[in-house]
């Protein structure tokens, strides 16, 4: 499909993404792409949003009439309770990552449960069904993808995180979302669910910056039985997913989760079939 140009007026709409950091997101470029390719006239941009200014962000979406937005890193979870409606999913999860403007009415959704799925589809197509899976995190990130791997089928759930008892919270919330068993799991028990998990994924901001070479996993002990998925991108490959490679693993880093959640936030903004390979492609152009 051949790009159009757009022309910016005074009836061109406004989407975006807050967050805190989001100097690295892609989301402008893909949804750039996917808009001018569709010949739609909005343009999407990147609002840095500092914990202590939610709210008035939030606000802003609808005294500025913006047609709406994607919700990240860290706002997730404190958002939900900003808006004027969330959808079931998010509701139950207790995250948004997607907001609609209805006429001044914020809407929330959560499209990560199903942006992950599909991500894990492209590599193993059964999905989660009969996994064992750790999960590294207790945000709004991570609650999305217990919930997705609780309505795949997975066999077990292992939670991992900083704060012992926010994984221990996530568990219990997870409890009430499918029939997997859901575990906190200590510091000292770390080691051996990596070992004996089949898919481990981090849901922490951990390699967000390209300088940081920590991973959420000790991955010496990672090998090519383990898949690996990050929620993390960038320009190359986290720590995480480079060490998963070289240790014969399959590891996806969050981009096609990025895709795939943000086509359907796309078609909740615009009612449109989003251009998902104009989209995907958008993400291959070299970082300048």
């Amino acid at each position: 499909m051949e790009a159009r140009h757009l022309e910016i007026t005074s009836q061109t709409g406004l989407l975006g993404v807050l967050g805190h950091p989001v100097g690295h997101s892609l989301s402008p470029r893909m949804h750039n792409a996917a808009l001018r390719a569709q010949g739609v006239d909005m343009i999407y941009v990147a609002f840095d949003v500092p914990p202590e200014r939610l709210t008035y962000a939030v606000e802003g979406l609808r005294a500025l009439g913006i047609k709406g937005a994607n919700i990240t890193v860290p706002h997730k979870e404190r958002v939900v309770n900003l808006l004027d409606s969330v959808d079931p999913l998010a509701a139950r999860i207790g995250a948004v990552n997607t907001v609609v403007n209805d006429n001044g009415r914020l809407c929330g959704h959560n499209t990560d449960v199903a942006g992950f799925l599909s991500a894990l589809r492209s590599v193993k197509p059964d999905g989660a069904r009969g996994l064992r899976c750790l999960v590294a995190g207790a945000g709004g990130a991570a609650r999305a993808i217990v919930a997705a791997l609780s309505e795949d089928e997975a066999a077990e759930i292992w939670v991992h995180n900083r704060t012992s008892r926010r994984a221990q919270t996530l568990c219990d919330s997870a409890a009430a979302w499918g029939r997997s068993l859901c575990k906190a799991v200590a510091d000292n028990d770390l080691g051996a669910r990596v070992q004996a998990a089949d898919l481990l994924v981090n849901a922490t901001s951990v390699g967000l910056a390209a300088s940081v070479k920590e991973s959420a996993f000790p991955v010496d002990i990672v090998d090519s039985h383990h898949v690996v998925m990050d929620v993390v991108y960038g320009p190359r490959p986290t720590a995480l997913v480079a060490a998963a490679r070289a240790r014969g693993a399959v590891a996806l880093d969050g981009r096609e989760m990025l895709i795939m959640q943000a086509a359907i936030s796309y078609r909740l903004w615009t009612g449109l079939q989003p251009p998902i390979e104009t989209m995907r492609k958008s993400l291959d152009i070299e970082e300048r």
